[in-house]
């Protein structure tokens, strides 16, 4: 058995969206799993998937917000699938920013799912992974995370800061054998951004599509993934941008990118 097939991998937000579809694209590949999500229901259809494939798993429902239950569920998947080689900190929230109403306990839930839920995931698993000197932790930022996105404002923010967290920690960490992957997906069809009110279709990849990036990154380990390829151009030419020409873009294309008023 090879190495790859001998990890364990520990998923937050396991239940739907990219965290459902990487889960069973991971049991697919013969990896050992240790689930978490907070959605019961969702968690209960995903180990039922997992139970007739074959695959090597336990599942905890936790919320990641609330670092005891994190800890207990980590806990209690280590005794059942082993301590993990890989964390994918998967958990994630978003929604819209529409003035005149900032929504600022909104912007608090994003915080504490999008980057406090990461920080009590990593708090969870690190300790043993600097005691066996080695381990990877995949973090889920978002190429809107590049700028301010106008009608994102809050999900932008939180995104932002959960890709310079895990910057700041990748140094420290790496010399205790601990890597970092930070993955920016472009948009994905999940309950997140179906409801968008986009004026004009908007392309967007299945979850089994991101799934197939997000476990070529666990596997291949690189600082940072970005993808598809198109949005990460796109993207990555606006994030280059002079801030002057950007608000000027903005000013003008993001207005019309929206059904409803922002």
């Amino acid at each position: 058995m090879s190495h790859r097939l001998a990890e364990t991998i520990y998923l937050t937000g396991a239940g739907r969206g990219i965290g459902r579809a990487t889960a069973l694209a991971l049991a697919a590949r013969g990896y050992r799993l240790g689930l978490i999500d907070r959605d019961a229901e969702g968690l209960r259809e995903v180990a039922e998937r997992l139970d007739s494939s074959g695959c090597h798993h336990a599942v905890r429902c936790a919320d990641v917000t609330d670092l005891a239950s994190v800890r207990a569920a980590t806990a209690e998947l280590d005794s059942k699938v082993g301590p993990p080689d890989v964390l994918v900190a998967c958990a994630g929230v978003g929604g819209l920013t529409l003035l005149p109403d900032l929504q600022p306990e909104a912007l608090r839930t994003m915080l504490d799912v999008n980057v406090v839920g990461v920080a009590h995931a990593i708090d969870a698993v690190l300790p043993g992974m600097i005691a066996r000197k080695r381990g990877h932790l995949v973090g889920i930022s978002s190429v809107a995370g590049y700028r301010g996105m106008p009608w994102m404002a809050a999900y932008s923010a939180s995104k932002a800061a959960l890709t310079t967290y895990l910057e700041g920690l990748r140094p420290a960490l790496k010399r205790r054998g601990v890597t970092i992957t930070t993955v920016y997906p472009g948009f994905v069809r999940t309950a997140m951004t179906e409801g968008t009110p986009f004026r004009r279709p908007i392309r967007m990849m299945e979850p089994e599509q991101a799934a197939a990036y997000l476990v070529r990154a666990i596997e291949r380990r690189p600082r940072d993934a970005v993808f598809p390829f198109g949005t990460a151009l796109g993207m990555g030419f606006l994030r280059r941008m002079p801030g002057r020409v950007y608000d000027w873009m903005m000013d003008r294309a993001g207005p019309e990118a929206l059904t409803v008023e922002f």
